[in-house]
């Protein structure tokens, strides 16, 4: 860090420290108290990461006994003679199969040529549709990506684990963006729906979608306030602002990731500059919107509210989110 930036950063800090002599930070405290020792407040964040990362490992532990209890119950039952009915495996959640790959494939269109590759449209598509699995890591949403056969990349083709995972994907359309372009999603061609797919499942699930889209709650939190666009235009100053949020967030939850987007040149300096945060989980985001909405820092007011998961990749991949 140069001197002159040294001397400035120390500068904020002095100021905010003559204000409240208790203060020893730009962010107030989230549970609406004075400041804290450095020292103490320090040993506190190791001693929440800590317990964050036991968790997370119980966690793990869990899902792998999970797993191995859901593998052994399937040997027994393949050993079994059961009198039941198959399962039906045209059901929204049903397990992949050859019988219902039709409604679990997806086609992708207006892909950047010589840009995109299938490993970043899985890895998109893994994140989007991560929080609809039980374990993202162990049974990702995306089986399979086949691109464009004739080699230039326009489209693709991906097959997902559900038909309920490709009807969420559909509601998408033209709403992600990949590379600077919005992807066309739909089914492939000539594809037709099965009659036993339900009218009121297809619907439920495009409801419970547009709502995530509207703003209701999510995984993802935007705040506006904490820095203007002549600030973020700063490298050095955005880096900074990055690794301060990205801290204070990991109290609330795991951070699967943070965007804060590009202002384009006609954006005024002084308007303030999004930063959108992505958790594991949607209660860790709600947890972070509560705490964060109304908070100061440095001197301004945050504003939080929830974005759906689309908003989130626009901005990582730098797209300018307009003010709400």
């Amino acid at each position: 860090m140069s001197e002159r930036r040294t001397r400035r950063r120390e500068s904020r800090w002095s100021r905010s420290r003559s204000r409240s002599p208790v203060r020893s930070s730009k962010w107030d405290s989230a549970d609406g108290g004075g400041g804290e020792d450095p020292v103490a407040r320090m040993a506190a964040l190791q001693q929440q990461q800590l317990m964050m990362q036991q968790q997370h490992q119980a966690l793990l532990m869990q899902q792998q006994a999970q797993a191995a209890a859901a593998q052994a119950a399937a040997i027994a039952q393949a050993t079994t003679v059961s009198q039941q009915p198959p399962a039906n495996e045209m059901a929204l959640d049903a397990p992949p199969t050859p019988g219902n790959k039709k409604q679990r494939e997806l086609y992708i269109g207006n892909l950047a040529v010589g840009i995109v590759h299938g490993e970043m449209l899985r890895e998109l598509f893994n994140a989007v549709l991560g929080h609809m699995v039980p374990d993202p890591i162990a049974t990702p949403p995306v089986l399979e990506v086949k691109q464009d056969p004739t080699g230039r990349g326009r489209f693709a083709f991906i097959e997902l684990r559900t038909a309920a995972l490709a009807l969420a994907a559909l509601q998408l359309d033209k709403q992600l963006d990949l590379c600077g372009r919005a992807m066309n999603i739909g089914r492939p061609k000539g594809y037709v729906d099965p009659p036993q797919f339900a009218q009121q499942n297809k619907l439920s699930m495009a409801q419970m979608f547009a709502a995530q889209l509207s703003g209701g709650p999510s995984n993802c939190v935007l705040i506006e306030g904490l820095a203007n666009v002549q600030t973020m235009r700063n490298e050095d100053e955005k880096r900074e602002l990055y690794d301060e949020v990205y801290a204070e967030a990991s109290r609330f939850g795991s951070v699967s990731g943070l965007a804060i987007p590009t202002a384009p040149p006609h954006i005024p300096p002084d308007q303030p500059s999004p930063v959108i945060l992505r958790y594991s989980s949607v209660p860790q985001a709600e947890k972070c919107k509560a705490a964060m909405d109304g908070r100061q820092f440095d001197d301004n007011t945050l504003k939080a509210s929830f974005v759906a998961e689309p908003d989130f990749y626009k901005a990582y991949h730098g797209d300018w989110f307009p003010q709400h």
